[in-house]
């Protein structure tokens, strides 16, 4: 039970059968490589890579990836919410938004560090509406554009 945007890159509410953080991550990767037409298996290898170097968690509730890939010229994100929050990590997080970043294969790691920064921001100014905004299409497509604008 989920809705697609497509063009926003957003799936809000997805229902895991094996609500756990390996279902997460497959997912993320199946749908990052269907959003943005790149292999999945090397964007899987890459978001698993990213994810093994260390969770970025922002806000308590989200966390965030990135892989690299040669078919991109721009940075991408994509936002996923859960309808039951995923226990992440060593310490369990509960985990209820997952960001992917998909960026030039030639990106700098500063350019990783900006983005990364920039979403922890507006996910910060956001932190009082992250509830609300998890469930509604319009707010979650507005929120994931923002980290690209």
């Amino acid at each position: 039970m989920f809705k697609i945007f497509r063009k926003n890159h957003t799936t809000a509410n997805i229902e895991l059968k094996d609500n756990n953080q390996l279902s997460a991550l497959k997912l993320a990767a199946k749908k990052a490589a269907d959003e943005f037409n790149i292999d999945e298996q090397n964007i899987q290898s890459s978001i698993f890579a990213s994810a093994a170097a260390g969770n970025i968690i922002i806000e308590d509730r989200a966390v965030f990836m990135f892989a690299t890939s040669e078919k991109k010229s721009n940075v991408h994100t994509m936002t996923l919410t859960f309808k039951d929050p995923i226990a992440w990590g060593n310490d369990k997080t509960p985990i209820d938004y997952i960001i992917v970043g998909i960026f030039p294969e030639d990106s700098e790691q500063s350019t990783v560090d900006d983005m990364t920064d920039k979403i922890t921001n507006i996910m910060h100014d956001k932190s009082s509406q992250l509830d609300d905004i998890k469930f509604n299409d319009s707010g979650l497509n507005k929120l994931n554009q923002s980290f690209t604008d």
